[in-house]
């Protein structure tokens, strides 16, 4: 068996970070879509704000701009504490 060729540089770190977006994005917004109440409503919207991180990160990943894609994806972890705080709406 011959090895897969290799993607371009980040393609793993691209995809495992759409893969966060996805999930931090999705679960909140389904069960928005299942219960539509103001107070899921709004924790979908305050979820999806804070799954752009997730996906800028990807995105810069995509283009080969690794280190700027991890120190993006670092900043996740402190816009979720920040939250708590203060509305991200």
């Amino acid at each position: 068996m011959a090895a897969a060729a290799p993607g371009p540089p980040g393609t793993t770190l691209a995809a495992a970070l759409a893969a966060g977006y996805a999930l931090s994005a999705g679960r909140p917004f389904l069960h928005a879509a299942l219960n539509p109440s103001p107070q899921l409503t709004g924790r979908a919207v305050g979820g999806g704000i804070r799954a752009m991180i997730p996906l800028q990160g990807a995105l810069a990943a995509r283009t080969g701009a690794l280190g700027a894609a991890l120190a993006t994806a670092a900043l996740a972890p402190l816009a979720k504490a920040l939250s708590r705080r203060v509305n991200p709406t």
